[in-house]
């Protein structure tokens, strides 16, 4: 009895969760169709401009966004409406692995798996090896050593608590990742055309180069639909690597407090921090090895996941302030810039000459 009073206890919470979200889930969506509508206006239209510029739906979605957020502001009854951008994208990477075999995986990943672990972890030593020139917390440091190695926003949420980093430092430290990423997202794209990058080798460099997962999968879909599933098989290889990259960073981090590091349960620590939503995607990319999908339901799943992705980048657009990006400070900025050009730079150098893609 007392059971099912709590489960409709949940259930009504829930409901009142969704009812409280439907206007800004309204207001994402409206700006889905206009971002999908535009890129058919331009490629009708302005075939030019848009080779040039690359603005495909899934980046217009992210501008339209952050135009109305920074311009006339988006309601308090909208906002939560705007907390499912992560489901969103996730929901989007999942349907993705309908569009790969375990022959494809393998293909790309045993070799990129090497170089995406490598390039990681030299991030981190990296980041710390330049904290020492910059005057900044250890809990600081590790928010942004991960947050530029891994994945972004999910890296430092997974990291900032177990460095004990605060509130503040995690917010300094995503807000200088959506500094980078945002000129990364809009400039890669332009570079990669620039030098000639096939979209198999602009896939894998933003996989590598490019900082948070979200503008990893936008860039490789504005470059183009086989950069796009490129970007995304680097993108789930980082995830994967994040418990134990973030474990790595904890482990430098307490290194000077032994009874601190030796209190962790490493093996506990990992299966705490695995992403969960890797398993939905192996488990889509399974049951296409195995044949159960037909193409029309494979092509139906990649419609499915344009939806999903505009409207998830509709809603990071409409969550992207300019104000908060003013408190990554200079310090963060500057350490932050230079790990992220210098392992953008070497995953192009990779990516162009020894990598058979």
């Amino acid at each position: 009895m007392a059971q099912t009073q709590i489960s409709q206890a949940q259930s009504k919470s829930l409901g009142a969760q969704f009812a409280k979200a439907i206007p800004g889930l309204i207001l994402v969506a409206l700006l889905a169709v206009a971002a999908m509508w535009g890129e058919g206006y331009l490629k009708a239209n302005h075939k030019a401009f848009f080779e040039a510029t690359l603005l495909n739906h899934i980046l217009l979605a992210i501008l339209f966004g952050m135009l109305i957020r920074n311009t006339i502001g988006v309601p308090s009854i909208l906002e939560p409406g705007l907390k499912y951008s992560t489901i969103l994208t996730k929901t989007g990477i999942v349907i993705m692995g309908t569009k790969y075999t375990l022959a494809s995986l393998v293909k790309v990943g045993s070799i990129s798996m090497i170089f995406i672990t490598v390039t990681l972890f030299a991030t981190v030593g990296l980041s710390f090896w330049l904290r020492k020139r910059f005057e900044m917390t250890d809990p600081l440091a590790g928010c942004l050593a991960a947050g530029f190695s891994i994945c972004g926003v999910s890296a430092t949420v997974a990291t900032g608590p177990a460095v004990k980093a605060k509130g503040q430092e995690m917010a300094y430290t995503i807000a200088t990742i959506l500094i980078f990423g945002l000129i990364a997202l809009f400039t890669f794209p332009a570079i990669g055309k620039a030098i000639g990058l096939t979209e198999n080798q602009f896939g894998a460099w933003v996989g590598v180069g490019i900082v948070n997962s979200a503008q990893v999968l936008a860039a490789g879909m504005a470059y183009g639909p086989d950069a796009g599933l490129m970007a995304g098989i680097y993108n789930m290889g980082r995830v994967v690597l994040l418990p134990f990259v973030v474990l790595y960073i904890v482990m430098m981090v307490l290194k000077n407090n032994t009874s601190a590091s030796s209190n962790i349960n490493k093996t506990q620590f990992v299966m705490d921090k695995f992403p969960v939503f890797i398993i939905a995607f192996l488990v889509a990319v399974l049951a296409n090895t195995a044949g159960l999908f037909s193409k029309e339901e494979v092509k139906m799943a990649g419609e499915i996941m344009n939806w999903c992705f505009a409207l998830g980048f509709a809603s990071i657009g409409l969550t992207t302030r300019f104000s908060d990006m003013k408190a990554a400070g200079k310090d963060g900025i500057i350490l932050g810039f230079i790990v992220g050009a210098i392992k953008a730079i070497v995953a192009l150098i990779v990516v162009m000459y020894l990598l058979p893609l």
